[in-house]
């Protein structure tokens, strides 16, 4: 009986992981479609590739969304390190309070926070642009930066400080020298978190972007009335290329440094 349920669990398995990457499977296979619509497969051509650099407009839609998400996800990864390490390594007053504050955004809707984004920006006399962008995508990864580095910091052993301090080190070498090295991978796992969650963002862009400042995915919701483009399709293989690279790096250094610490 539990043979049979777990090959039932396993092919169920298989099942929603084939489900999942159907769609990946079709935007790489599309983008080397000779025909220009994207429902009818012709045959193979790498020309889409090539018209693809020569689309300036979509190219600036892309350098905005990876400005953005760079500057909010430095922003957001920065912040949320001195809120994460002053919440959970001294009592603050209030914790609970700055913590909920921080949340919020998780819990509101999008659309509502869109919306008061907009309300503040227009009160306040400030054009919508590059940055209000960049604050309006600071407000959406904020949490999720903050949780990842809490969780980080939480799990750290506090003796490891006070070893630090008992052999002469300094507040800021011990942070630099012993508490830093062992928050890397967090900061960096929430840098690149907060970065892919700005660069896919479509609500919170709609609110707060203003003329030159289209990003990608706005760009790519705005062709949906008139069909897709090839070029689309080539970009976004281009994106799941460098998203495969991104997460090969990161493993491989993460995999050196466990086998480095386990000799």
């Amino acid at each position: 009986m539990d043979t049979a349920m777990d090959r039932v669990v396993s092919w169920f398995a298989r099942l929603v992981f084939v489900f999942l990457y159907i769609p990946i499977v079709a935007l790489v296979v599309y983008s080397f479609n000779a025909s220009e619509v994207s429902y009818r497969f012709t045959g193979l051509t790498t020309h889409w590739y090539g018209e693809l650099f020569h689309d300036e407009r979509l190219l600036e839609t892309l350098r905005t969304s990876a400005v953005v998400g760079l500057l909010a996800g430095l922003a957001a990864t920065a912040i949320g390190f001195l809120t994460s390490f002053a919440l959970v390594r001294f009592r603050v007053k209030g914790r609970a309070f700055f913590l909920g504050a921080i949340l919020i955004p998780l819990i509101v809707p999008e659309i509502v926070l869109g919306v008061s984004l907009l309300s503040v920006f227009s009160s306040a006399g400030i054009p919508n642009g590059l940055l209000t962008l960049v604050l309006g995508h600071i407000v959406i990864t904020l949490p999720l930066a903050t949780l990842v580095q809490m969780g980080a910091m939480a799990a750290l052993d506090p003796s490891l400080s006070e070893a630090a301090t008992d052999l002469g080190a300094t507040g800021w070498i011990t942070f630099r020298r012993v508490l830093f090295p062992l928050l890397r991978p967090s900061v960096l796992a929430a840098f690149l978190l907060s970065f892919t969650t700005s660069f896919s963002n479509i609500v919170i862009s709609t609110f707060t972007s203003g003329v030159g400042t289209t990003t990608l995915p706005l760009r790519i919701y705005s062709t949906l009335k008139t069909g897709l483009t090839p070029e689309m399709n080539a970009l976004g293989t281009l994106l799941v290329l460098f998203t495969l690279l991104v997460i090969l790096v990161v493993g491989v250094q993460q995999m050196r440094r466990i086998l480095a610490s386990t000799n």
